[in-house]
């Protein structure tokens, strides 16, 4: 198959995030770096093109000039990748789109439902795709959580929970560091931290594993810290329109966890269980009390989403490869598009921002009004 070529907004020398974006994008090869917008100052966008190896006359001094002129190429970019501040998003993607350039977002998509609505729009109009970097519906075990349903080896379910729980705001605002420092900003990140930042993971992983729908929510938004302003802490219960119950608990000021993002999905056949610090292992329960423990690997050659597995079970699954697996699929999808193929969207795409922008909204109106039941 031929390469696709991608440019990237954001991601200049010391990027953590966009790092991971590059590294995923180039990991099976599909794609080379042509272009991009990688800093504010221009020098530092051409010394860190030049270390990547993208023409000059390609590194561009604001994203919205490299939408355009690389729109006006005889070979413009295949796609974008969006690793900027999150309030950057919007504009950046829309004018992307607007320019018939495909798009891969980090999350969170927008920092408003009617942004995010908005974008969704305009790409269905113009025929795009649209991914969103929802890292661990890409992890393997969410697969195979997945396929366990799907078989129905769980049955009905009934509850479902999932908790993301860090402390890296448990300290004071001075004892931060500005990578941390930024999240407490409504300037950038919008109208919340916590349930805006790692409990639209959680609530994505729900949905990724048990394709439930919400129906309504009562919420509960904590602010913890001195002048501080959004929340840290939050609680939700969940009614799904199938019936099932659920409930999330996400926090950054909870001691003592790192990055503890875990689920349990209880049917009326058995349960299922995972835990991001400790990815390699799915427990499956039944009524009968036996509990069987599923290392992840390449031996679950039979599962459906197969190709998600990458190493030996034994050998640790991570962050990289999530976001690789998006990037495969994105870019595979794309490249069949281009050529007039048949294509599947096999990975987390607008839509799926779109939910969690309406699952932010429904969460801070219930909290804003004590609790109050939600629709979402």
């Amino acid at each position: 198959m031929n390469k696709l070529t991608f440019g990237m907004v954001g991601g200049g020398k010391g990027s953590f995030i966009a790092d991971i974006h590059l590294k995923g994008a180039m990991f099976d090869n599909l794609g080379t770096l042509t272009a991009g917008c990688f800093s504010r100052n221009y020098q530092k966008s051409l010394d860190f093109g030049a270390a990547k190896d993208v023409a000059p006359d390609r590194i561009y001094t604001t994203y919205a000039e490299m939408a355009v002129q690389e729109s006006r190429r005889s070979n413009p970019i295949d796609f974008v990748i969006i690793a900027a501040p999150n309030n950057t998003h919007y504009e950046c993607a829309k004018i992307f789109l607007e320019c018939g350039i495909n798009v891969v977002c980090d999350k969170p998509l927008t920092l408003c439902l009617e942004e995010g609505e908005e974008l969704m729009r305009i790409a269905s109009e113009k025929d795009l795709l649209f991914g969103i970097t929802y890292t661990y519906s890409a992890m393997p075990a969410v697969s195979f959580m997945r396929k366990l349903i799907n078989d129905g080896k769980l049955g009905k379910i009934r509850i479902v929970k999932a908790e993301y729980l860090s402390d890296n705001l448990a300290v004071s605002n001075d004892n931060l560091g500005s990578s941390m420092r930024w999240r407490l900003d409504p300037e950038i990140v919008g109208s919340s931290t916590c349930c805006g930042d790692i409990g639209v993971h959680a609530q994505n992983l729900i949905s990724s594993v048990t394709g439930l729908e919400m129906n309504e929510l009562s919420a509960d938004l904590n602010v913890y810290g001195e002048e501080r302003i959004l929340d840290t802490n939050f609680t939700a219960t969940i009614r799904y329109k199938s019936g099932a119950k659920g409930h999330i608990w996400c926090s950054n000021v909870a001691i003592g966890k790192c990055n503890d993002l875990n689920i349990a999905v209880y049917g009326d056949r058995g349960s299922v269980s995972w835990s991001e610090e400790n990815a390699d292992i799915v427990v499956f329960s039944e009524c009968s009390g036996a509990a069987t423990y599923y290392r992840m690997g390449t031996s679950f050659s039979s599962i459906g989403g197969s190709e998600m597995f990458r190493l030996p079970a034994g050998v640790s699954e991570g962050y990289y490869e999530a976001f690789a697996n998006i990037y495969k699929n994105y870019m595979t999808a794309l490249l069949n598009k281009k050529a007039g193929r048949d294509y599947i969207i096999n990975y987390p795409d607008v839509s799926c921002g779109v939910e969690s922008l309406k699952f932010l909204k429904s969460c801070l109106k219930s909290s804003e009004n004590n609790g109050e039941w939600t629709k979402v």
